[in-house]
């Protein structure tokens, strides 16, 4: 019989507003097992029409590598771009799909090596501001295809769990 170890998900910063639930939220969350990589929560609240629903994301904060000009996300194949990077090679073969890392760099004003760094960062707050750039300009959906949707009710009593809190 296996065990599978469990995650034990620690909170170590919030790095959107200090009210999430009116202004949003970027949660960053570590194994305290050591087991499990990074994740990140982002919580969107309605838009200012009169929404009656906020949005949650929940996605891994892969860890990539820069091999030989490739980031890659990918830990077997790390000659194999991340699906947010290119090579040269790749943008002669597809122009259609843009410069990769370079777009989102671009996009969010951040120095496209300064955005690899911190993709190969071992630091998840800084793992989360870069995930946080590429969902910026390709859209959260590409992290989480299946976002949660909640009402006022629901998101209140999710986010005022202890676990949601900065100790």
């Amino acid at each position: 019989m296996s065990t599978t170890v469990q995650p034990k998900w620690k909170l170590v910063a919030n790095l959107g507003d200090v009210n999430p639930i009116e202004h949003g939220g970027l949660f960053v969350f570590t194994d305290t097992t050591g087991v499990y990589p990074p994740e990140a929560e982002l919580l969107v609240p309605p838009d200012d029409d009169g929404g009656k629903a906020w949005t949650t994301y929940r996605f891994l904060l892969a860890r990539c590598t820069l091999t030989d000009g490739v980031l890659s996300d990918n830990k077997h194949h790390p000659l194999h771009c991340a699906w947010f990077a290119t090579t040269p090679a790749k943008m002669l073969e597809r122009p259609q799909d843009g410069k990769g890392l370079a777009n989102v760099a671009s996009f969010c004003g951040i120095p496209q090596d300064e955005l690899e760094r911190m993709l190969c960062s071992e630091d998840a707050i800084e793992l989360a501001t870069a995930y946080r750039a590429i969902g910026d300009y390709h859209g959260f959906e590409n992290l989480d295809d299946y976002p949660l949707t909640l009402s006022k009710k629901e998101v209140k009593a999710r986010y005022r769990q202890a676990k949601y809190k900065c100790s």
